[in-house]
């Protein structure tokens, strides 16, 4: 994992936000999976891309890569900030973007 990422978890009755923060390498996308994965199913989480600093190919290809394996509902996974359209591919049905 980068040294410098960070992911901080704040809940509050129906939603997660995941706020990321440092550099995204393949490390830190192993991290990010492995939270939204422990996270409950209803949950409506939302991840906060604006404090990213530097986003590594690598990372970006096994987050994707790992996205059809994540326990999320459809639709239940916003993306937020500048590094929202980078870390998520074109084409899913499950995630949507929204733009802060």
């Amino acid at each position: 994992m980068a040294a410098n990422f960070k992911i901080q978890v704040f809940r509050n009755s129906e939603n997660v936000h995941l706020k990321l923060s440092g550099d995204f390498d393949g490390n830190s996308a192993y991290e990010l999976i492995n939270t939204i994965n422990g996270l409950r199913y209803n949950d409506k989480i939302f991840i906060h891309t604006s404090c990213l600093k530097q986003l590594n190919n690598f990372g970006i290809e096994v987050f994707h890569k790992n996205i059809p394996n994540l326990n999320v509902r459809p639709a239940s996974c916003w993306f937020t900030g500048d590094k929202a359209t980078e870390l998520i591919p074109e084409k899913n049905n499950s995630f949507f973007v929204a733009y802060q």
